[in-house]
């Protein structure tokens, strides 16, 4: 348990124990001031003012006056309806001997013990490129797994590939047509992938009779059949291999891939047996679900040439999973525009007797300044290109800061520089909403930006050999500033702020955080002399930085993002 959550408990025993029989205030109940002039903890008197009749104002001045300091609290103070609380020395103190005793297991606690979660993401297709439109699933599912692992739930991280849609019965009919018997270098695959899809929905506009070509190379897939199939298994393999080496180069671990062409005969048996069920319902030729009692129209599952589509291989999904794995919940990865399908999804699965829990973490589009991308007309921006633009950014800036490094520290350090930016741009914005990312914003070195967290850390590494061998303590006594209180405050928080990501999934709150806790070691760093205070100051100021430094550390983990000792 937290340090900050044992204090909580201390103020919620205060409380009733003020108030009388019959109150029961919980932790939802406390929150934080607007000002930290105010105080650290809130409780407003509004529900207990209903129940009791009473003026809100007049019941907070009452309860302050019966509560007096206290172990973690040095103070109880009301103002209006609220009353606030102002924790001690000895809490404060307790924060830093904690960081220093769990240091990179800080924040970590098991409250999901015995609890399996599966986490799907990372569902790139085959026959198609890696672009950043797919940075932010992969970035948020690497990090969503990461908060779960922290809280002690069992994760299963898995990938479902989307390796047998119509996307991939375009390019093997153009690859066809088109190129039969061509040549392709084992570098130029990906690129020559991603120029035969654009090459196919081009095509099929300018010509739609061959619409029915690509719908019969379809079908053959589908049934394994056909030369198509050498030329799709060739073509897989291609797409397999790179999209290995980008999740290995991002530091993505998955614990099983999924593919969409091994669920077909399980899901044409589960189809047949939701007919014989009455369940799903034939439809002019198709097979479909009406849920139209769920408000959510009809799931079509087969077309009425028989092939199946997504939703329907997605059931044959879910069962697997639960077979391979039994999770207690399954968390699906996937972009907003997708939320009808997964309502649909989680309704059918539902109508057939599923009883595990199922969530949609639902994220927005990414975008550029010069608009939305899209794969079919080649506006995008590939993984390579982006990752390398951000690289060669990052060089340039660090060179110039650093005229006298040798190029192996610049690029060691710009390829962290450039890994933070990518990694922090995609992650720093609510899920909700869209995403316009700009390079130059995301590669400043004093924003609400990736490289300003490294810079942070850095900073923290230089005072600490300045320090020499001085040694730091863990002690808030000397810590008087109000600055020192609510930097320490805000580094008691950060268990928290993991436990609610890993409740509430609101993902943008640990980038935030982390954000203000690098502001508020610069207004220290600033307001607070360290090396030139007396000793005791010294030390404790030392050791109040070694714990932004620790408390940063673990949250970068989180984030996927490795630190740099120099910027």
């Amino acid at each position: 348990m937290s340090p900050l959550h044992q204090a909580k408990q201390q103020i919620l025993q205060e409380l009733k124990t003020a108030v009388g029989s019959g109150f029961s205030p919980t932790m939802d109940d406390l929150g934080v001031p607007p000002d930290s002039k105010m105080g650290d903890i809130a409780f407003g008197c509004f529900e207990l003012a209903k129940s009791l009749k009473r003026h809100p104002a007049e019941i907070a001045t009452e309860i302050a006056a019966k509560i007096g300091p206290k172990e973690s609290v040095a103070d109880v103070r009301s103002q209006g309806p609220y009353v606030n609380f102002v924790l001690s020395t000895q809490f404060f103190s307790s924060v830093l001997e904690r960081i220093k005793k769990d240091a990179e297991d800080f924040g970590r606690e098991k409250i999901g013990e015995d609890k399996r979660i599966m986490v799907e993401f990372a569902n790139l297709n085959t026959h198609k490129d890696v672009h950043i439109g797919h940075l932010r699933n992969l970035f948020l599912g690497q990090m969503l797994v990461n908060v779960l692992n922290a809280n002690g739930y069992d994760v299963i991280p898995v990938a479902y590939i989307n390796d047998l849609g119509a996307h991939v019965a375009k390019s093997v009919w153009a690859i066809m047509k088109f190129h039969k018997g061509e040549e392709v270098s084992k570098e130029g695959r990906i690129d020559f992938l991603r120029k035969v899809y654009i090459e196919a929905t081009k095509a099929l506009e300018e010509n739609p009779s061959y619409k029915e070509e690509v719908a019969q190379v379809f079908r053959n897939l589908e049934e394994q059949h056909g030369e198509e199939v050498k030329v799709w298994k060739q073509t897989w393999q291609w797409s397999i291999d790179f999209l290995e080496s980008v999740y290995a180069e991002l530091h993505l671990k998955l614990d099983k891939w999924y593919f969409e062409s091994e669920l077909i005969g399980k899901t044409k048996k589960i189809i047949d047996d939701l007919i014989t069920k009455g369940i799903v319902k034939e439809s002019q030729g198709a097979w479909i679900v009406d849920l139209s009692d769920e408000k959510l129209g009809v799931n079509l599952l087969v077309k009425s040439d028989g092939t199946l589509l997504y939703n329907a291989k997605d059931l044959g999904l879910a069962l697997k999973k639960e077979e391979d794995y039994h999770p207690t919940k399954s968390i699906y990865v996937v972009d907003a525009r997708q939320s009808h399908a997964l309502a649909q999804l989680f309704a059918t699965l539902e109508r057939m007797g599923f009883e595990r829990e199922l969530y949609h973490l639902a994220y927005d589009f990414v975008t550029l300044p010069s608009g939305v991308m899209a794969s079919r007309t080649g506006n995008t921006i590939t993984y390579e290109e982006f990752r390398d633009r951000l690289m060669k950014q990052a060089v340039e800036a660090t060179r110039a800061r650093h005229s006298d490094w040798k190029d192996k520290q610049v690029q060691d350090v710009s390829r962290a520089v450039a890994s933070a930016a990518m990694r922090f741009g995609m992650l720093r914005q609510d899920v909700e909403k869209a995403i316009v990312f700009d390079f130059d914003e995301a590669l400043s070195f004093d924003g609400f930006s990736g490289p300003y967290l490294l810079y942070t850390y850095a900073r923290v590494e230089s005072l600490m050999e300045k320090a020499g061998k001085e040694k730091p303590i863990f002690d808030a006594k000397s810590l008087s500033l109000p600055v020192e209180h609510q930097l320490l405050f805000h580094l008691s928080l950060y268990p928290d702020i993991l436990f609610e990501i890993s409740q509430h999934y609101r993902m943008s709150l640990l980038p935030r955080y982390l954000f203000e806790l690098c502001q508020l070691f610069g207004t220290f760093y600033d307001e607070a002399p360290i090396l030139k205070a007396s000793p005791a100051q010294r030390k404790a100021r030392l050791g109040l930085a070694k714990s932004v430094q620790e408390v940063l550390s673990n949250g970068l983990e989180m984030l996927g993002i490795e630190p740099v000792e120099q910027m």
